[in-house]
């Protein structure tokens, strides 16, 4: 099958081999990482005319949805970029398309989205005393996996294990010149890898909100 010229121009300007996609008759949904907004945004402008048409926000629990809609070549393309409400910052779009400061500044207020290089500071929706850290849209930060079962999880993703060994036991053992992780508790290095790449490629993990570099869920 023919790969879609808007997202060949992106996979080549962004280097990405693979980029997510979803067609719904005449309208084309791309997701990105939120860094990756402003060049997509300037590669379809420079490749031909380009129409502004919305910017959508919604809560997803772990994630505040950012999504760009563009018309281009006659038909609605949607930018999809998850925001982690750890960080809540994106850069503004506003130098490319002066018609989106309504959109983000309305994000912005609802959601708590810091938009970066965005100069308007007076409010849009929300009155002139709402407080500063108050956005009526944005919710807790919280994720699929129930409170109960969010310790196995974690514990599973980390070391392929139900039961975490204290790392004062692992040290132990280690100095004894034994495996960090009892056998019973944990798989062998190349199955975890296996594992690993199996979460990683289901999705898995970022629908359990778990992040790699800390090794634990992203919410309490």
């Amino acid at each position: 099958m023919a790969i879609d010229p808007i997202v060949a121009l992106l996979g080549q300007r962004l280097s990405r081999e693979n980029l997510r996609t979803e067609l719904d008759g005449r309208r084309l949904t791309i997701e990105l990482e939120a860094t990756e907004i402003v060049p997509a945004i300037a590669a379809l402008l420079a490749a031909g005319p380009v129409r502004f048409v919305t910017l959508a926000a919604m809560d997803a629990g772990e994630d505040i949805d950012l999504l760009y809609t563009l018309e281009v070549d006659r038909r609605l393309v949607t930018l999809r970029a998850a925001i982690a409400k750890e960080a809540s910052r994106v850069q503004s779009v506003v130098d490319l398309l002066p018609a989106a400061e309504m959109g983000e500044k309305e994000a912005s207020e609802l959601f708590g989205i810091e938009f970066v290089g965005l100069t308007r500071q007076e409010k849009l929706i929300l009155p002139d005393d709402w407080p500063a850290d108050k956005h009526p849209l944005r919710q807790p930060l919280t994720g699929d996996v129930f409170p109960q079962a969010r310790l196995p999880v974690e514990n599973l993703l980390r070391d392929a294990t139900s039961v975490r060994v204290a790392a004062s036991s692992l040290a132990r053992r280690e100095a004894a010149g034994l495996p960090k992780q009892p056998a019973i508790a944990s798989a062998d290095a190349q199955s975890m890898q296996e594992f690993v790449e199996l979460v990683k490629r289901t999705g898995f993990d970022r629908r359990a909100g778990y992040d790699w570099s800390k090794r634990k869920l992203r919410y309490k």
